[in-house]
């Protein structure tokens, strides 16, 4: 377990700040790791209270029980320097400050920051924060935070493949509980507060070497260091940022927030799109393109069919196409004979297929009209654009889309324009389910996402088409 994977591995976490008073922030992470069922160590560390919430408690770190994987520090501004101390006299390697006060605050609390980092460098210690809500990792039931999200009453709350890295503590995990509404399983929540010493990045860099994650997923306010943007474009697996401050009144508030420093947005946007990284505009269209990195299909082109059983629909998502920088594709002649057998005379066999609404007394035109698209070497990313089916037609539609994509191996994205009331269905669609969205925009808008981060030549130096290699060995974290 290297420092930093000590947010999601953690074998023994100490709460320095704990408390046993009601809306306490110190009791929170207690009521989570005892209520989420954590399975390593808990201890609360306290000099007032010999147990808390019925869990043994200590005088300071240095008397509890070691080894100590993770510590996360809950106490006011002035005594982070001694809480500092004590995890380094217990040969702590990680600690998470919660506490406020720091660079966000002005010049004094830059100082009292600096002190700190340095303190922690000097013996070891690497710092998440401070100013920072903490972090979870579903698979172990690690959850050093105070969020409220995990104090709701009833939290969908199960292992997951995307991990979220956020400076922004609220923000993060408020848009971690829109993913979970949305039916997404982000697996690993990591806010960082100000930066002062762990970076967000290098967050989401260690994040990039965990087997199960399928996608990363960030928000930004500082300058992202372009070596380690590398390093995690070089990782194989997909990237999408948000990075905010875009104008010189976002700059201002981002220094105001976490004490963050500006860059030129245009060397920003080039540097990632270079490095095949998605950067996106807001949490809406990062939570979309979550949604097509939940999925380890990768399209080996940029050319799109699209078939709908509405001609709006396709002529949406024919623009959609063009404008996010797709092709669209120019179907092989036997693939065009094939559908003129299949789509209705008053249909259309050019790309957008348009099988009409005919499909409602005829459900196998989508299954029919999918295995001629899928077998068309000029198409590598499907859309399937349908409006106001209803209850079971939608269902026997999206079976057959995800019957497809299991076949095929190419990528199915689903644009459903109806209200969910048209279609009840679960918040988390079935396995293997191809990615839906609204509008056909929005699921073209995350299929040139898709295709962003699949392109050949997106990692740096010459290579191979497909997936990047992995990374060259890292060097010791800093001390």
């Amino acid at each position: 377990m290297s420092d930093i994977s000590a947010l999601w591995e953690a074998e023994s976490i100490a709460v320095i700040g704990a408390s046993e008073r009601p809306g306490a922030l110190g009791r929170k992470p207690l009521d989570y790791l005892l209520r989420y069922g954590y399975k390593g160590r808990i201890l609360p560390v306290n000099p007032r209270s010999p147990e808390i919430l019925g869990v043994p408690a200590y005088p300071s770190v240095k008397d509890a029980p070691g080894p100590v994987d993770l510590a996360l520090i809950m106490v006011s501004a002035e005594r982070v320097p001694g809480a500092v101390d004590d995890c380094v006299a217990a040969g702590v390697k990680l600690a998470v400050i919660a506490s406020s006060g720091f660079a966000e605050t002005g010049e004094e609390g830059a100082r009292l920051q600096a002190e700190v980092v340095a303190k922690a460098r000097a013996g070891g210690l690497r710092i998440i924060g401070p100013n920072c809500i903490g972090a979870v990792g579903y698979e172990n039931r690690v959850l050093a935070t105070f969020s409220p999200l995990f104090g709701a009453e009833s939290v969908p709350f199960e292992p997951g493949t995307l991990a979220f890295v956020s400076q922004s503590g609220a923000l993060g995990f408020g848009a971690a509980s829109l993913a979970l509404e949305r039916g997404l399983r982000p697996g690993w929540v990591v806010s960082t507060g100000n930066d002062a010493d762990v970076t967000a990045l290098e967050v989401l860099r260690e994040l990039a070497a965990v087997p199960e994650v399928t996608g990363l997923l960030g928000y930004l306010e500082d300058t992202p260091d372009i070596g380690t943007l590398r390093e995690l474009a070089g990782s194989g697996k997909p990237v999408a940022l948000l990075k905010s401050g875009r104008t010189e009144a976002g700059g201002r508030a981002a220094a105001s927030h976490t004490g963050a420093l500006a860059t030129d947005d245009r060397v920003l946007d080039a540097a990632l799109r270079g490095l095949g990284i998605v950067r996106v505009e807001d949490i809406d269209e990062l939570l979309d393109v979550a949604r097509v990195f939940e999925s380890e299909r990768r399209p080996a082109g940029n050319r799109v069919a699209v078939v709908t059983t509405s001609g709006g629909s396709g002529i949406l998502a024919a623009d959609a196409v063009e404008a996010h920088g797709l092709e669209l594709s120019t179907l092989e002649p036997r693939s065009k004979e094939a559908l003129a057998e299949i789509v209705p005379a008053f249909g259309a066999i050019d790309n957008p297929v348009d099988i009409t609404a005919t499909v409602l007394s005829d459900p196998s035109l989508f299954d029919r009209s999918l295995d001629v698209l899928i077998a068309d070497d000029t198409v590598d990313i499907i859309v399937a654009a349908f409006c106001v089916m209803a209850g079971p037609d939608v269902e026997k539609a999206v079976n057959a889309l995800s019957r497809a994509a299991e076949k095929g191996g190419k990528p199915i994205l689903v644009a459903r324009t109806g209200a969910d009331f048209l279609a009840p269905t679960p918040p988390r669609p079935a396995r293997g389910r191809p990615p839906e969205y609204p509008t056909p925009a929005r699921a073209l808008r995350a299929a040139a996402a898709l295709w962003e981060v699949s392109r050949p030549g997106r990692c740096p130096g010459p290579r191979a088409p497909g997936p990047c290699p992995a990374p060259a060995p890292r060097p010791p974290s800093r001390s």
